[in-house]
């Protein structure tokens, strides 16, 4: 029987807007980029776990937390505006200096209980530390920060952002420019300029690669589309009026297991050493450690899945843009492509580790700034940008997405309080087969990389007793 009196996990104490500090551009436009305009508009979660060893009694304190977003916010003005619609499937950001959402809530148990668990999903309401999932209207703010404090000192930091107006690359340079001014420290200042994704003026080719991204990547009408999303769904037809959360159906989603996988150094170093041949040894053709680490986990996730010895499944990872072109480094916006590796259970029979790893480091290294190039000229084909909308395709269990945020400063997102202890994604719908890899903090004694894995329960069964993960994995949290 329910205790009326029980205590909520957690209960709201504190929401306000932060607005800079120093009035912006009020009644400026920032113009979206073709790459945001055809982005989805979902937000982009990360979770921060600061752990408060010595008990310090102003851990994290909110007045100098707002503080220094409101100072920040001044160089990042148009995070503070709210998109409006300029017709012909475009939006804009009008920056009026609405606010960035900003809300604190009360954890009613220890940080360091969850710490020991790995801070899983199954174990912390993950929904719950974040202040807003979805945007539904104009009005919704372009990024929400709740900052969750637990009854041992321990904080947990969830950050919502936009994608429609930028990647995780940007959402990085926003996060630790603001840590940064916290702790009075010069930060890199972004720039809004969208000029610097735009189609160069001549030599730029629409080529068969190009197209082939723009046909599998953007959005199609009619029955097919239609037929693609249930059987992307295992069968299971997605009904847009069941709540986001409805609990387990016949017709609704399977249940879902997140697991973290933690890598040391020397589980790493035998793994890369074993996705090499005794040829490419001798002659130093060298493949990368994730690479290897990212062919070996497609492999097992390959081999856990319940379907025919030949029937496809697809790996699907985001390559930055910035790094292919020089200027760009701190360019505020959606700047990315994906890449895929396929493998069938049959194929993963036939052949070696070293073969998926080359095909990695093949499929991830080879795209070039033509590329980018040529999907910004096809972009201005039409006026009207919705016919160019980017598809969604949701996890499944012959489609899969990896995402590496281990090369990412996440884990030294230091607000003069020390590192973060761990970072997390948050995965609600669509997550039957997703890997996230993040990086680790120096001071966590070996371990190089905590890999966050969901899947159906079964198939996840079977992942973790998969050879190769018992092999190279030093511990599996779930």
């Amino acid at each position: 029987m329910l205790n009326i009196n029980q205590q909520p996990h957690i209960e709201t104490t504190f929401r306000t807007s932060i607005t800079p500090s120093t009035p912006t551009l009020h009644g400026d436009y920032v113009q979206l980029s073709d790459w945001d305009v055809v982005m989805f508009k979902s937000y982009t979660p990360i979770l921060l776990f600061y752990t408060n060893p010595k008990d310090i009694p102003d851990f994290m304190n909110t007045q100098k937390l707002m503080g220094a977003l409101a100072d920040v916010l001044v160089d990042f003005y148009p995070l503070a505006g709210r998109l409006v619609d300029i017709g012909q499937g475009r939006d804009a950001i009008d920056c009026n200096d609405a606010g960035i959402l900003f809300q604190e809530a009360k954890y009613h148990d220890t940080l360091e209980e969850f710490q020991a668990n790995g801070y899983l999903p199954n174990k912390l309401d993950y929904h719950r530390l974040f202040p807003i999932h979805f945007y539904t209207k104009y009005q919704d703010p372009l990024v929400a920060i709740q900052v969750t404090r637990f009854t041992d000192g321990g904080v947990a930091m969830g950050i919502m952002l936009l994608h429609k107006i930028a990647d995780k690359y940007s959402q990085c340079l926003f996060l630790e420019a603001w840590c940064k001014k916290a702790r009075g420290v010069a930060y890199n200042k972004a720039t809004f300029d969208r000029r610097l994704v735009a189609v160069p003026p001549k030599n730029v080719e629409v080529t068969d690669e190009v197209l082939d991204y723009y046909r599998n990547e953007h959005w199609a009408t009619g029955e097919d589309h239609v037929a693609a999303s249930i059987a992307a769904n295992d069968g299971r037809i997605i009904n847009q009026d069941q709540p986001k959360y409805a609990r387990t159906s016949p017709k609704g989603p399977i249940p879902l297991k997140s697991v973290v996988l933690e890598f040391y150094s020397d589980g790493l170093h035998q793994c890369k050493r074993d996705a090499h041949t005794e040829e490419m040894i001798k002659n130093k053709m060298w493949l990368s450690t994730k690479d290897a680490l990212l062919a070996m986990l497609f492999r097992a996730i390959v081999r856990s899945r319940d379907l025919s010895p030949d029937q496809v499944v697809k790996m699907v990872m985001g390559i930055n843009g910035r790094s292919k072109m020089k200027g760009l480094d701190f360019y505020f916006g959606n700047w990315m492509v994906t890449r895929a590796v396929s493998l069938t259970k049959q194929g993963v029979k036939k052949t070696r580790l070293v073969d998926t790893a080359i095909s990695f480091r093949q499929q991830m290294t080879t795209p070039k700034a033509s590329l980018f190039h040529g999907i910004s000229k096809l972009y201005t084909i039409h006026q009207d940008m919705t016919v160019h909308y980017l598809c969604y395709q949701p996890n499944s269990s012959t489609h899969l997405t990896a995402s590496d945020a281990s090369t990412l400063p996440y884990w030294r997102l230091d607000f003069g309080y020390g590192d973060p202890d761990r970072v997390r994604g948050y995965i609600t719908a669509g997550g039957n087969g997703c890997l996230v890899l993040f990086g680790r903090n120096d001071h966590n004694k070996g371990v190089m990389y905590d890999v966050q894995v969901q899947m159906d329960t079964e198939s996840m069964r079977r992942f973790v007793d998969d050879p190769d993960i018992v092999k190279y994995t030093r511990q599996i949290l779930y």
